[in-house]
């Protein structure tokens, strides 16, 4: 398992489409998070007032817009690094994270490299555990990553606006990590699920972004009133995911409908665990049992 390990390593680092992927993300996070924020918050125009306003009216405005504009330029501080990216750890890493796992194992099907690499005596369990090691070895990468741009971003804009700011608490930061690290790991799962039992990437590829995009949302708007289904929903994927990242964050809920009562995080945090641990052993399992052609 340790040679499949190195192998598939190699195999990740050299694959143009996992840099594609990671550089994606990576844009995204420097684009809206912080680039787009930061531009429209130091351009907001002085508000204006119809004729007449009085003079102390338009100081408490203007003062209230100041207010608000400085509020919202703290979040991109350092101290709010987590609050600012966890968040996109279920909208954006989510499919990312998918794409990867089905590329991890679809591509073999397509390249019809699986019978070659069987042939030179790894076993198959061993050869398909060595293959998730090196996906997961690459996902901590990218969700460190993500907090190291996060980090280099966040410490720019507070040098713009002349402000001193300190990191987040370390016992948060560090749960953060985790967080991300496992929300990613569910959904490359699933890819890697999804194309072992389609021996495809495009197709895997497809059905995951469609369920994870799409089809959660619509079943969580479907006007059932039924308490089982209400209960059935809190133990969703999307849902799951979306409530550890909303843990991290006093704003309201985003992304998947939440549903009632909201999850809380080690409730959140365990559902994720276990759908890991089933998506890997079902993988494992297919794939050690039918034929790989």
């Amino acid at each position: 398992m340790l040679a499949s390990l190195g192998a598939e390593l190699l195999k990740i680092r050299k694959r143009p489409s996992t840099w594609v992927l990671a550089l994606i993300w990576l844009s995204v996070i420097v684009l809206l998070n912080y680039t787009l924020t930061y531009a429209f918050l130091s351009n907001v125009p002085p508000p204006t007032f119809p004729e007449g306003t009085p003079k102390r009216q338009q100081e408490q405005l203007q003062q209230q817009q100041e207010q608000f504009q400085e509020q919202q330029l703290r979040s991109l501080y350092p101290d709010n690094l987590v609050q600012n990216l966890i968040p996109g750890y279920p909208s954006v890493g989510a499919p990312i994270a998918l794409i990867l796992g089905a590329l991890a194992v679809g591509s073999e099907y397509g390249w019809s490299t699986f019978k070659t690499i069987l042939t030179q005596r790894p076993g198959r369990t061993a050869l398909f555990l060595g293959k998730l090691l090196a996906l997961g070895v690459m996902l901590a990468l990218l969700v460190v990553l993500t907090f190291v741009t996060g980090a280099a971003c966040s410490i720019v804009v507070a040098i713009l606006a002349g402000a001193s700011s300190t990191g987040p608490p370390v016992g948060e930061f560090l749960r953060a990590l985790g967080a991300g690290f496992l929300i990613l790991a569910v959904w490359a799962s699933l890819g890697a699920l999804l194309a072992t039992l389609l021996r495809s990437t495009a197709l895997s590829i497809g059905i995951g972004l469609v369920y994870s995009l799409v089809l959660e949302t619509i079943i969580f708007n479907l006007p059932i009133r039924n308490p089982s289904f209400t209960n059935a929903r809190e133990f969703f994927p999307g849902q799951n995911s979306s409530s550890l990242a909303d843990s991290f964050s006093e704003q309201a809920p985003t992304g998947f409908a939440p549903p009632t009562p909201p999850v809380d995080a080690p409730q959140a945090a365990l559902v994720l665990l276990s759908y890991t641990a089933a998506f890997i052993v079902l993988a494992a399992l297919v794939f050690r049992r039918r034929d790989v052609e």
